[in-house]
């Protein structure tokens, strides 16, 4: 079992390409053998420094800001732009995915329809597909104007 977070490491894939190179018959085969080794590995590594990049603005959020309140606002917005809005990103790519998914159902019912008369006296029961609703969206607050203060001592 992997801990949370981690990517899946096989160690057999590694053993099985060192049984492989330990089995190589000439230099072209070994050089192929450790072209896919170093790619595996790589791609492995390039996971696991992409999930420590991505993680890294959050370990920010593991200390809590001191009573200063410029320090508590600037912890607040590092906590909905690092931790929130990047569960809430798919929101903006759904609803679009949901509209592709139902225009291909669309275009798959009229190839149905078309083929069942195609054959004739071919009677197509379509099965009910369920579109998901998509929440609604918090409105942003408008904010109120604040009139700059006075400093001319007047």
């Amino acid at each position: 079992m992997n801990p949370q977070g981690s990517l899946p490491f096989n160690a057999e894939t590694f053993d099985r390409l060192a049984d492989q190179i330990n089995a190589v018959q000439s230099c072209a085969e070994l050089q192929g053998l450790t072209d896919e080794a170093m790619q595996s590995a790589n791609a492995l590594l390039a996971g696991i420094s992409a999930q420590m990049a991505a993680l890294q603005p959050m370990m920010a959020l593991l200390s809590p800001p001191s009573v200063n309140p410029a320090q508590i606002v600037t912890w607040i917005t590092s906590f909905i732009s690092t931790f929130l809005q990047p569960y809430v990103k798919p929101m903006l790519v759904l609803p679009l995915q949901i509209a592709q998914i139902t225009a291909a159902i669309a275009k798959l019912q009229a190839a149905i329809d078309a083929a069942a008369s195609r054959i004739g006296s071919c009677s197509i029961e379509m099965p009910s597909v369920t579109v998901p609703d998509l929440p609604k969206l918090p409105e942003v607050p408008e904010l109120p104007s604040v009139e700059p203060p006075n400093l001319s001592g007047s």
